[in-house]
């Protein structure tokens, strides 16, 4: 059984999604936003199941969800390169990214992982090709290679100790959700 202190570290995410998730929302960056919320709420489900003592109980539903809800936010960070939506109306979007997670989760679960790292290089290199913005931002395709770098050699690192390998793989996925959401928002900034 896992301590109660792993939900720290999910809890780490949970509050930067949350101020990132509702700043992206207020300047209408739709998909960033929607990608925190995807972020944030696998996180909550690890604070429950941490916090709450129901580990075993919500393993399944804390693994499933973290895996399902990471490629769909991901998949919105590229898609806010490739296809941005005009003002608030990225809902056909969110749809389709949403719909295009679950069938990868239900149907080709082996592709989840090679998806979601494909999804952050792709975002990295869109970030630089064809920034949000006039001016793109070193910090957006920075936290993208740090998320990147973080799903490879940190997440279940076996020259780490499990807890410290925890803490650190979601401390730094926080770290670097707060970097792209001020990378995104300082693109908007230098514009106005």
């Amino acid at each position: 059984m896992m301590p109660a202190h792993y939900a720290l570290s999910d809890a780490a995410i949970v509050l930067v999604t949350l101020f990132a998730g509702h700043a992206l929302w207020r300047n209408i960056k739709v998909l960033p936003a929607f990608a925190m919320a995807c972020f944030g709420v696998a996180a909550s489900i690890g604070v429950v199941r941490f916090g709450g003592g129901l580990q075993d109980a919500l393993a399944a539903l804390h693994s499933g969800a973290s895996q399902y809800l990471g490629l769909a936010g991901a998949f919105a960070i590229l898609a806010h390169y490739l296809f941005p939506p005009k003002g608030r109306n990225g809902i056909v979007i969110i749809a389709f990214i949403l719909t295009v997670a679950l069938a990868i989760f239900w149907f080709a679960p082996p592709f989840l992982g090679p998806l979601f790292l494909l999804a952050l290089m792709l975002a990295c290199a869109a970030s630089i090709v064809r920034p949000s913005l006039s001016q793109p931002s070193w910090l957006v395709p920075v936290a993208c290679a740090v998320m990147l770098a973080n799903t490879l050699f940190i997440r279940r690192a076996t020259w780490m100790d499990e807890a410290v390998s925890w803490h650190a793989y979601h401390l730094i996925i926080a770290l670097a959700l707060a970097a792209l959401a001020k990378g995104l928002m300082t693109t908007e900034q230098r514009v106005s």
